[in-house]
């Protein structure tokens, strides 16, 4: 009997798990997703890659997990000033060694980082930094990640105090033919502008990109902007002002729209409200769109106009 299979989406999952900053676990939630197919297309691979909930810790919890040699990159987010670490599990780097290689059976132990390894290895890395890059889509603009050096020896990458803090996020793969970490290791001077942001953000970015597109509309990203507004009653010119603005002076204001409020979005006139009074306090009720007043094309009858008188005859 024929059976009609369906692709998994991740938004679909029974249980979401986000600890303290809700907005940076969907990112690694994403990267997850583009990392299972990245490697399915890379190296015809499936696994399952499960992202940790992100952690702050001391700089000397996180160099502890450090406690061999492997690949670890330094890593630039731009925006943001800093450097990162982003640490491969020796595993990971023999299973992507072994498929650039093409061999069958993978080596009795993980192969030394020569010059060409290291070239091959940073390829895939490259690749998953370009899939990292594209799961801030929506959260932060124009963030990217570039590569800076690497080290196989952990004393090397000691990029902060012991005692200062850092954000922590771990991705767990696991498949038939692979069983590994990645790691990512920020320090939180670095990631400081946004942490508020993905504390504090009531809408959490779904963690699928392809859900993302499909729901993101205007009432989503109303919901998570904020827009000055003002209402303008009327206006005064400067040398009114100065003339006649003292302790007890009545300054009539100047409209352009009858005696109606013009109601200014992030400084542009968007709509047109009377002002009222609702329970003790000063309020809008708004009447419609905003239309500049434009001069009248038809002439009034108090206005002069020039005479123009003929030239004598002779003249």
């Amino acid at each position: 009997m024929p059976t009609e299979i369906s692709a998994y989406r991740f938004n679909d999952a029974e249980r979401l798990q986000f600890g303290r900053y809700p907005t940076l676990d969907a990112v690694f939630a994403r990267w997850g997703r583009r990392i299972e197919e990245t490697l399915f297309e890379e190296a015809n691979v499936e696994v399952y890659a499960g992202a940790s909930v992100v952690e702050e810790m001391r700089f000397a919890s996180f160099f502890g997990i450090l406690n061999r040699p492997r690949p670890i990159y330094f890593i630039g987010l731009e925006p943001f000033e800093g450097t990162g670490l982003f640490a491969v599990d020796n595993r990971f780097s023999a299973f992507c060694l072994l498929q650039a290689n093409g061999e069958d059976e993978p080596p009795a132990s993980s192969p030394r980082l020569s010059p060409n390894n290291q070239m091959r290895l940073q390829k895939i890395v490259q690749r998953l930094m370009s899939d990292f890059d594209e799961s801030w889509r929506g959260v932060h603009p124009d963030v990217h990640t570039h590569l800076r050096k690497i080290t196989t020896y952990p004393f090397r990458a000691r990029i902060l105090n012991p005692y200062e803090y850092c954000l922590v996020a771990q991705i767990h793969l696991s498949g038939h033919e692979i069983s590994s970490r990645l790691t990512w290791c920020f320090p939180r001077s670095m990631l400081s502008p946004i942490l508020p942001q993905m504390m504090e953000n009531r809408v959490i970015p779904p963690p699928s990109l392809e859900h993302h597109e499909a729901a993101l509309d205007r009432d989503t990203l109303l919901e998570t902007m904020r827009f000055p507004m003002r209402a303008r009653m009327g206006q005064v010119g400067v040398a009114k002002a100065l003339r006649d603005l003292r302790v007890g002076e009545i300054v009539p204001l100047e409209q352009t729209i009858g005696i109606d409020a013009v109601v200014e979005v992030n400084g542009q006139p968007l709509m047109v409200a009377s002002v009222g009074e609702v329970e003790g306090r000063t309020a809008l009720k708004i009447k419609g769109g905003y239309e500049e007043a434009r001069p009248s094309p038809l002439r009034r009858e108090d206005e002069f106009t020039p005479i123009f008188f003929p030239e004598a005859p002779g003249k």
